[in-house]
């Protein structure tokens, strides 16, 4: 079972306030996750191929065009960036993401 520190350490990754009971929730449903992850690497896959993908698909793309389904005007300015708290025209001015250690 994860311990209370190392839950308040992947809040604080995560950048999540917890409270008491939704710290214990965390505590034991990630512990759960853990556990789960722990039986999966006792199984024996000696004999097995690795398997990349299931679809036999390779590099499927289309091409880079333009595409004009949703033409900008005005009323889907606004629902776009008209929201957001700031904006300078046509972008969306957010604040600075600050380095924490």
């Amino acid at each position: 079972m994860l311990t209370d520190a190392e839950v308040n350490h992947i809040a604080k990754l995560a950048r999540i306030e917890l409270t008491d009971a939704l710290r214990e929730r965390m505590k034991k449903d990630l512990s759960s996750v853990l556990e789960y992850v722990a039986l999966l690497e006792k199984a024996d896959t000696a004999g097995v191929e690795p398997l990349y993908q299931v679809t036999g698909l390779q590099n499927q793309t289309r091409p880079d065009e333009r595409r004009a389904d949703f033409p900008m005007d005005a009323a889907l300015f606004e629902r776009l960036v008209g929201q957001a708290p700031a904006h300078d025209g046509r972008l969306v001015k957010v604040k600075a993401v600050k380095r924490t250690t």
